[in-house]
């Protein structure tokens, strides 16, 4: 867990001040409106279920997914969505999910099949229009 949010606390403090700052209406540059982007997805991803906290591991590849940008052209509203069949697809595979239990570390090898599977998953992620038009 340690090695995935290591940058988190820091990404956080960073949105936290980069959403302050843009409250002054200011025009944002590239780099900014991406931070302020992954930000708002990495809240999202913190917010779980009040009295269902999820596994350790499944915890590790939200955070994972969140940090290293796999969320990146998922829209806000549809994080939660996304997590929930990440989830189920990644229980389904079984093998990643296994590693991280059982090592209780993200290794190299574990991370390059996690690379993978959220590649294919994020491709067959179709984003419902429905729910992109509320927020």
């Amino acid at each position: 867990m340690k090695k995935v949010a290591g940058r988190l606390r820091l990404d956080l403090s960073q949105y936290r001040e980069l959403e302050a700052f843009s409250q002054f209406g200011s025009e944002l540059d590239q780099a900014t409106q991406q931070a302020l982007a992954r930000g708002e997805r990495m809240v999202a991803t913190l917010n779980q279920p009040q009295y269902a906290p999820w596994p350790m591991e499944e915890q590790v590849v939200a955070l994972y997914a969140g940090v290293n940008g796999h969320l990146d052209e998922v829209p806000v509203d549809q994080v939660p969505r996304f997590h929930d069949e990440l989830r189920e697809h990644l229980r389904t595979e079984g093998s990643i999910y296994a590693a991280i239990r059982e090592t209780r570390d993200l290794t190299d090898e574990t991370t390059a099949k996690l690379n993978q599977e959220l590649e294919r998953f994020a491709r067959g992620f179709h984003v419902t229009e429905e729910q992109s038009l509320v927020a």
